[in-house]
């Protein structure tokens, strides 16, 4: 019975949550020109680089966003490691297209590995690309 209280309390909190207006969530992110708007909440990160023309960043918002993007654990380990400012990742503007690959591949600190069948090489190689071309603007 207490799990089933426990459960359910935490679905409506999770839900809540999800509910709340974004700017009840903190500040809004600036948006960038001819760029995916970073998102300000977990339901944003959900959605990221969907209506996106570049494939890479289609790939990113499926396979990165829910941990780079938004209030998130990759973004909140970052933001101790990287300049302020850059703990979203498509913020970043040192990496590299090979960097992006053997993170992803080997892992790194809190980041767990991606295997071939959970990202492709042909589908890790779109997004390192988009990646780094994003830290050369």
């Amino acid at each position: 019975m207490i799990r089933i209280l426990a459960f359910v309390l935490g679905l409506i909190l999770a839900l809540a949550l999800i509910a709340m207006p974004a700017d009840a969530q903190g500040p809004a992110a600036p948006k960038s020109v001819n760029a995916t708007p970073i998102a300000t909440t977990a339901l944003g990160a959900i959605s990221y680089g969907a209506q996106s023309a570049n494939p890479g960043e289609k790939l990113f918002g499926r396979k990165c966003a829910f941990c780079h993007i938004g209030p998130s654990t990759g973004k909140f380990m970052l933001a101790r490691r990287v300049p302020k400012g850059q703990a979203e990742l498509p913020d970043r503007r040192d990496l590299t297209a090979d960097y992006v690959k053997a993170v992803v591949r080997n892992g790194l600190v809190n980041m767990p590995t991606f295997t071939r069948v959970e990202l492709t090489d042909r589908e890790l190689a779109q997004v390192a690309d988009w990646l780094a071309r994003k830290g050369r603007k």
